[in-house]
C-alpha cells in the first residue's frame, strides 16, 4: 500500500475535525525515508579488487625475463607490491563494509525512533480527539437538558394560563347565569303583579256593574246599556276605570 500525501481521502490523524469519533481509531505512522543500500557499493569494490587481482596475475605470469641478474629481486618486489596493494584494498573494503554496516544500524535505529515518535504523536492526537468528542457530547447533553427544562417550564406556564382562563370563563358564565336568573325572576314577579292588579280591576268593575244592574232607581235607558270593562294594561300594571 503506497502513501500519497496529496490524497484527499486519506485519514490524517493530525486533523481531528476530519475524524469520526464513532469509527474505530486508527494509528497513523509517518513514512520513514529509507536510505540507499550499501550493497551495490560493496559489490562494486569487490569486483574492482577481483579485476585488479586478475590484471596483476596476468602481467606477472605472462612476461618472460631475458636477463638473469635482478630477475628474482624484481619478481619478488613486484609480488610484494601486489600483495601489499591487495591487502590495502582488502583493508579498505573491510572498513567500507564496516562503515556501511554501521550506517545501516544507525539508519535502522533512527527509523525505529521516528516510528516510535510518530506512534506516540498519533496516540496523543487520538486521545485529544476523543477528549474533544467527549466534551462536545457533554455540552450537547447539557444544552438538551436546558432546552427540555425550558420547554417544561413554558408548558407549565401555558397550562397555568389555560387553567386561569378557564376559571375566569367559568366565573363569567356563572355571573351571567345569575344575572339572567335574577332578570327572569324580576320579570316573572312584575308579570304576576300586573296580572293580580288586572284581576282586581276586573273584579271591581264587575261588582260595580252588578250593583248598577240591581239598583231599582236606575233609568231604563241605562239598564239596556252594558258597560264592558277595558282590558288591563299588563305592561304598566295600571287598570283603567270604567266610565259610567
Amino acid at each position: 500500500m503506497t502513501y500519497d500525501p496529496n490524497d484527499p481521502k486519506r485519514n490524517d490523524a493530525s486533523t481531528p475535525a476530519d475524524r469520526d469519533p464513532a469509527k474505530a481509531s486508527e494509528t497513523y505512522v509517518e513514512p520513514v525515508e529509507r536510505r540507499a543500500s550499501p550493497l551495490p557499493l560493496i559489490i562494486g569494490v569487490l569486483l574492482a579488487l577481483a579485476l585488479a587481482y586478475f590484471v596483476l596475475q596476468r602481467f606477472m605470469t605472462g612476461d618472460e625475463v631475458a636477463t638473469e641478474g635482478d630477475t628474482a629481486v624484481t619478481v619478488e618486489e613486484t609480488t610484494t607490491e601486489a600483495e601489499a596493494a591487495v591487502e590495502e584494498t582488502a583493508t579498505e573494503t573491510e572498513a567500507a563494509v564496516e562503515e556501511a554496516a554501521s550506517d545501516v544500524g544507525t539508519a535502522a535505529e533512527e527509523a525505529a525512533a521516528d516510528v516510535e515518535a510518530a506512534a506516540e504523536d498519533a496516540a496523543a492526537d487520538v486521545e485529544a480527539a476523543a477528549d474533544a468528542a467527549a466534551t462536545e457530547v457533554d455540552a450537547a447533553a447539557e444544552d438538551a437538558g436546558a432546552d427540555a427544562a425550558a420547554m417544561a417550564e413554558e408548558a407549565e406556564a401555558a397550562v397555568e394560563g389555560a387553567a386561569d382562563t378557564a376559571a375566569d370563563t367559568a366565573s363569567d358564565a356563572v355571573d351571567a347565569a345569575g344575572d339572567m336568573a335574577s332578570d327572569a325572576a324580576t320579570a316573572v314577579q312584575d308579570a304576576a303583579s300586573d296580572a293580580v292588579d288586572a284581576i282586581e280591576g276586573a273584579a271591581s268593575d264587575a261588582a260595580e256593574a252588578i250593583n248598577d244592574a240591581v239598583t231599582p232607581d236606575a233609568p231604563a235607558a241605562d239598564s239596556t246599556t252594558t258597560t264592558v270593562p277595558p282590558a288591563a294594561d299588563t305592561t304598566t300594571g295600571e287598570t283603567t276605570a270604567p266610565s259610567n
